[in-house]
């Protein structure tokens, strides 16, 4: 998690990742406003570009373990959900999100991912195609 000070200002990046015209995933990462324009300033030119293209091909970046939960209406990334997704928002406890944190330079940049209901159809079908299955993984 980052450990900033509470009032200190961020910069913010959502995006929903549609996979065959299905929303599948929503997404949340932020940064220090400061990060933004030293070590994550990239992060600002991304625009429609996935964020992996920038996270997983520099080996100066490390990641955390993650954290895995349900969203409860009560979590802020549900709120971000609702925000995100407008009436499109499932219900709390349908949404199967992860989180963490990718250091660079002692800078940190938090990913918080929600797996839409839509997402596990397509998974299953592209899991089925290479002949595996969700219990296989």
């Amino acid at each position: 998690m980052l450990a900033r000070a509470p009032r200190e200002a961020i910069w913010v990046r959502e995006i929903i990742m549609r996979i065959d015209g299905t929303d599948a995933v929503f997404a949340r990462s932020f940064t220090p406003l400061h990060a933004s324009h030293g070590r994550w300033q990239r992060m600002r030119r991304l625009r429609t570009r996935p964020l992996a293209d920038m996270l997983y091909n520099n080996p100066e970046i490390t990641r955390s373990s993650f954290s895995v939960a349900r969203l409860r209406w009560q979590m802020p990334l549900y709120f971000a959900a609702e925000h995100i997704l407008g009436a499109d928002c499932p219900r709390a406890n349908r949404i199967l999100a992860r989180c963490s944190t990718f250091w660079r330079a002692g800078e940190p940049l938090l990913v918080a991912e929600g797996f839409l209901p839509g997402f596990w159809p397509l998974a299953a079908r592209s899991l089925r195609a290479q002949g595996l299955s969700l219990r296989n993984v």
